[in-house]
């Protein structure tokens, strides 16, 4: 319910473009994603979920960096987006940085408790630092 409440835009070419982005990445076209979602981020700066799906794509495409600054922004706009901290995770994940991978996915569960796919990745990454630690 709250991923259809932040993807929910008045302006019916935010919501196009959206559609089009969205569609795209189902497809694995993500350039052509990232041409929707540019466009959104540029038509609508303060639409946190355009900021959060570029995002999304940057990640598939292994732009690291470009994922971190749009869920900067994504949190920036709304701090409470805890798919945006779970990417986050993901992003850190990739990086091979388990500690703020952790951190991320501990923010993301602060918000919802019941984000599984953040619980097991943060479960693995206590292991994986508790291990290293002993």
């Amino acid at each position: 319910m709250i991923w259809q409440i932040w993807a929910q835009s008045d302006d019916g070419a935010v919501r196009g473009l959206m559609e089009a982005g969205v569609d795209a990445m189902s497809r694995g076209d993500y350039r052509h994603a990232l041409s929707k979602f540019d466009q959104m981020v540029l038509i609508a700066p303060d639409f946190a979920e355009a900021w959060n799906k570029r995002a999304t794509v940057h990640y598939l495409l292994g732009s690291y960096d470009k994922s971190l600054g749009d869920i900067a922004k994504t949190l920036q706009l709304e701090p409470r987006h805890f798919g945006a901290l779970a990417g986050r995770g993901l992003v850190y994940v990739q990086l091979e940085d388990e500690r703020r991978a952790l951190q991320a996915f501990e923010a993301a569960l602060a918000i919802h408790p019941n984000l599984t796919s953040a619980e097991i990745n943060a479960a693995q990454l206590r292991k994986i630092l508790n291990d290293r630690d002993i």
